[in-house]
């Protein structure tokens, strides 16, 4: 990576290159959907993402990650169906081990919408579209949107521990995007749920709808605590 350059330039000056030519590899995977402002660990052993990121580390270090659609156990080797909105990553870190795995780390970019695959194989390239993100920069109500999210996982995380203990909190300087994309990702939720998360071209609207979940999660707990708690003689009906 270039000295002396900042980190934020570096991100713009990659998204610039990848709007001008407008292909990236795809490393698709069942399981995992990435945001952009977070950080991926990634360690890859697979033949195929084996030379990807061989080129790639050669190149502009650019990578997309896409969530492969239900079904792809049958055609895994092949070309199985991803989702069509991901999200590019620039390869900030890597260490190559002796036999040829990696181990590298991304920094998630910006969403892109994948037109077409332009290669198959060894690795797919695709024709993407990148993908702004409305209320990136927080917006007038940014302080308040990052105050009901702070809110809902401060209530689930003492819901699943049964006990007060200390307070959710974050950095206040953090921006939202951070915050959103961060919880949208590390959170415990099913890749489906955070596949309509990361579709959703708005980070204030993505914001509400992880605390929506949130707040469903954290009734059901209380729920399911309440009715642990309720013995026969004193049940509610």
């Amino acid at each position: 990576m270039p000295g002396g350059e900042s980190d934020m330039a570096i991100a713009e000056r990659a998204k610039d290159l990848l709007r001008t030519r407008g292909r990236i590899p795809v490393f698709p995977l069942p399981d995992l959907v990435f945001f952009p402002h977070t950080e991926l660990p990634l360690h890859v052993f697979e033949p195929r993402y084996r030379a990807m990121t061989e080129d790639v580390l050669s190149g502009d270090r650019l990578i997309a990650m896409a969530l492969l659609k239900p079904g792809w156990e049958g055609n895994y080797d092949g070309s199985p169906q991803v989702h069509p909105i991901a999200c590019a990553g620039l390869v900030e870190d890597e260490i190559r081990l002796p036999d040829g795995r990696y181990n590298i780390r991304l920094r998630g970019l910006s969403r892109v919408e994948i037109l077409e695959f332009v290669q198959d194989r060894p690795y797919r390239i695709a024709s993407v579209r990148v993908l702004p993100d409305l209320n990136e920069e927080g917006g007038p109500n940014a302080e308040e949107e990052k105050r009901n999210l702070v809110r809902s996982c401060s209530s689930l995380l003492q819901e699943m521990s049964g006990q007060p203990g200390p307070a959710f909190t974050v950095d206040g300087e953090v921006p939202l995007a951070s915050l959103v994309n961060s919880l949208c990702q590390s959170l415990a939720l099913d890749s489906e749920t955070k596949q309509v998360l990361l579709d959703m071209g708005d980070v204030v609207l993505r914001g509400r709808a992880l605390v929506s979940i949130l707040n469903e999660r954290w009734r059901s707990i209380a729920l399911h605590e309440a009715g642990r708690r309720t013995t026969p003689e004193g049940g509610v009906h």
